[in-house]
């Protein structure tokens, strides 16, 4: 299917679900009880105006509920934890960013640092566009996750959080920090994390000069011809 065949693909409230529709969608609710009860993955839906569907018991944890049937019918603006409760508006925004792409097939990934229940943590989430095909419907938005290792990043949260808060700099950044196997230098990897957030060489130096301090002050060529070096290493070439 093709961007062009989406073209005829409506959103649909629950509230006009047809039988079938509520049907495919308590299917899905199923499903994630079943993946809940046998692995640790969170994983979850929301309709179209990002409300929970349902979501394993990993998520519902992540954000201080002890269930998946906690989730039900709330917002992200009304979970326990501050941290997403925080950033709710900017969820609904990529949320409908999606639904409203045009592409059944698009898929956000998006880096969010911030406090969950357990303390600030670091995951990636994926989401894709819950399609009805019999119908030709968009139901809403499937979301899962997997933490990642920034050991190098959260050396420095305090200098990150003395300069921006908690979250408020480092939400929707798209990709992840993986590199692999590849070896690049703690210095080199915050420099990469620092360009997935699209700042630009001056701000990436400044910050470099304030925290990680050198008797010789770093530019914005040190930092392009830093950039130059992790592509170089990654097997990027402009």
């Amino acid at each position: 299917m093709n961007i062009l065949d989406s073209v005829n693909y409506q959103l649909v409230s629950p509230k006009n679900f047809s039988a079938e529709q509520k049907q495919f969608v308590n299917k899905f609710k199923e499903t994630t009880c079943l993946i809940s009860s046998q692995a640790d993955m969170i994983l979850g839906a929301k309709d179209i105006h990002s409300r929970h569907f349902i979501s394993t018991d990993a998520y519902a944890k992540l954000v201080a509920l002890p269930n998946g049937y906690e989730i039900t019918d709330r917002f992200d603006r009304d979970m326990p934890c501050e941290g997403t409760a925080q950033f709710a508006d900017c969820f609904i925004e990529e949320d409908n960013a999606l639904l409203n792409s045009g592409d059944l097939h698009q898929k956000k990934s998006t880096l969010n640092v911030h406090e969950y229940s357990g303390g600030i943590q670091a995951l990636v989430f994926n989401k894709h566009i819950l399609k009805h095909l019999p119908s030709q419907s968009i139901l809403g938005t499937v979301y899962s996750a997997h933490e990642i290792e920034i050991t190098n990043f959260f050396k420095l949260m305090p200098n990150y959080i003395e300069e921006f808060g908690i979250g408020c700099s480092i939400e929707n950044v798209t990709g992840t920090l993986s590199v692999g196997d590849k070896l690049l230098t703690d210095y080199e990897h915050e420099v990469c994390f620092l360009i997935m957030m699209n700042w630009d060489f001056k701000q990436i130096a400044n910050f470099m000069n304030k925290h990680r301090p050198k008797p010789r002050l770093r530019v914005a060529d040190t930092i392009h011809k830093c950039k130059n070096r992790i592509c170089y290493k990654l097997g990027l070439f402009d």
